[in-house]
């Protein structure tokens, strides 16, 4: 149970730190790295991430290919929402008269304090048993 959750933590860090469609890039890089395995079989999978990702954007022949890579190209974009067929005209009619506040008398007693008077003297009345 801790493995799953400890996954799923980690799945809800990287999607709310990654843009998801870079993630979602990651077959292109897979792809890309068999095509230069391929050319170089001694190419290794750390001197292929060096080469696309550590020493620039090199323009070579298959520059296209390598802009489609992960992280390599961000995009901007800006989504927006819009809320549609709003009404014409609005109005509003409060022509009723009418009084929604209702006035109260606020009848109440202020003591300082909430202990009986007659059980702080001395003298106090009579107690049943």
């Amino acid at each position: 149970m801790k493995r799953f959750f400890s996954i799923f933590l980690l799945t809800i860090y990287l999607f709310s730190f990654t843009e998801a469609k870079e993630v979602l890039k990651i077959p292109a890089l897979i792809e890309h790295y068999k095509e230069h395995k391929a050319h170089n079989k001694d190419l290794s999978v750390i001197g292929f991430i060096a080469l696309h990702y550590l020493s620039g954007s090199q323009k070579d022949s298959d520059y296209e290919k390598d802009m489609k890579l992960p992280f390599k190209a961000h995009e901007i974009s800006s989504v927006s929402f819009a809320i549609q067929d709003l009404p014409k005209s609005f109005e509003l009619n409060l022509t009723q008269n009418r009084n929604i506040f209702e006035e109260k008398n606020q009848n109440f007693h202020y003591s300082e304090s909430f202990i009986n008077p007659h059980l702080l003297s001395f003298f106090q009345p009579p107690e049943l048993i």
